[in-house]
């Protein structure tokens, strides 16, 4: 992914954006056949994940020429390329045994790519080009221009962080159980959303075993949107 930072902003914007939510759209779109909803994706993901693709392509702005930046290699980028999927490893275990996710849910084809490959990918893209943003020399805009920039970079990322912030108040769907062998989702996410709304319309609140129980059948497979916290 080194070459995506030494190429311009343009190109940073890209890979990133590509790899969230660019390919998670296309595994939803060909394996879970479901297009991308903001009532069922995380603000995190839909829209946070582009903020940071911004805030990419702006710290490789700062940083003009690779030769006016402190590039990521050696150690840091292989501690920046093993730790977040190790991370997302112990995540995902986390989320099943508190009951946030299915077993289906975690092997959905965007659950895997988004633990296992964004983590890594999107941590080594935007955190080593708000490093070289941030260590920059001249080479880059100067005057009002760079803290215009700078302030671009800043502000992709907090909204990030803000949106994660949001998706623990107001969790969603986020990924439908999956069936690998038939090549399709066991559900679709209107089926599991469904429920939680009518509870809502008619005041009821139920959960545990019954409320898996008298849901349909179609919803079984997931805990419910309001079950899940992160994405």
């Amino acid at each position: 992914m080194a070459p995506a930072l030494e190429h311009g902003p343009a190109w940073a914007l890209l890979a990133s954006f590509a790899v969230s939510p660019g390919v998670p759209a296309l595994l939803a779109l060909v394996l879970e056949r479901r297009l991308l909803r903001p009532r069922h994706e995380f603000t995190a993901f839909l829209y946070g994940d582009p903020a940071l693709a911004v805030s990419c392509a702006a710290g490789v702005l700062l940083a003009g020429s690779p030769g006016a930046s402190v590039p990521v290699a050696g150690w840091p980028a292989v501690a920046m390329m093993v730790l977040p999927p190790a991370f997302g490893v112990w995540q995902a275990r986390s989320e099943l045994r508190a009951g946030l996710y299915t077993w289906a849910q975690l092997l959905s084809p965007t659950k895997l790519w988004h633990q296992v490959v964004v983590y890594p990918l999107m941590t080594y893209l935007v955190g080593g080009a708000l490093l070289r943003g941030l260590t920059s020399g001249i080479g880059g805009p100067a005057g009002p221009a760079r803290w215009a920039v700078l302030a671009v970079m800043a502000g992709g990322f907090l909204f990030w962080m803000a949106a994660n912030v949001h998706d623990r108040r107001r969790p969603r769907v986020g990924h439908p159980p999956y069936d690998w062998r038939r090549l399709r989702p066991l559900a679709s996410m209107d089926a599991m959303v469904r429920p939680t709304d009518a509870m809502v319309r008619t005041g009821v609140c139920e959960t545990g075993p019954d409320a898996v129980r008298n849901s349909p059948d179609a919803a079984r497979n997931s805990p419910g949107p309001g079950a899940n916290q992160r994405s």
